[in-house]
């Protein structure tokens, strides 16, 4: 008997913002802290900041108020002012069930449209639907709100 897989679609969240692809990297890396709603979106106890480490084999982490820090990925792409990409591992998946978010920065007008896409569900089995939809409602969050109105006041 064969088994069927089904690829899960990445989840694919686009804005566009009235900065230059320079500008619109450097506040969607440099300044992640924030843009970052860290008390809604964390993963450890207590979150007070977090961060991109600006280069590839750096580290896209959280640091809680004590200082313990919790790693939700390294980058595998630095790009400026092109693409950013890191491995997304978070919530006690294991390395085998890393995904990858992708970000771009196009030019679009006078501004950049900034593209993430988050891909790698298949590796979560059973779980990738649940998680990929509940992922799919908090990159909205991240990216078209926070992210998109801290760019664009920064004009």
């Amino acid at each position: 008997m064969t088994i069927a897989q089904f690829t899960v679609p990445p989840v694919v969240k686009a804005v566009s913002v009235r900065v230059t692809p320079a500008r619109a990297f450097e506040l969607f890396a440099r300044d992640l802290a924030l843009w970052w709603p860290l008390q809604q979106f964390h993963t450890g106890p207590d979150p007070a900041t977090c961060a991109i480490e600006p280069r590839v084999g750096g580290r896209v982490f959280e640091r809680a108020a004590n200082g313990h820090e919790t790693s939700w990925g390294t980058i595998v792409a630095y790009d400026p002012p092109h693409r950013l990409a890191f491995s997304w591992i978070v919530g006690g998946l294991s390395p085998d069930e890393a995904q990858l978010v992708n970000i771009s920065f196009t030019p679009e007008g006078s501004g950049t449209r900034v593209e993430l896409t988050h891909s790698g569900w298949e590796k979560l089995g059973d779980a990738a639907a649940s998680l990929r939809e509940r992922y799919d409602r908090g990159w909205a969050t991240l990216i078209e709100r926070c992210y998109a109105e801290y760019a664009n006041a920064q004009i």
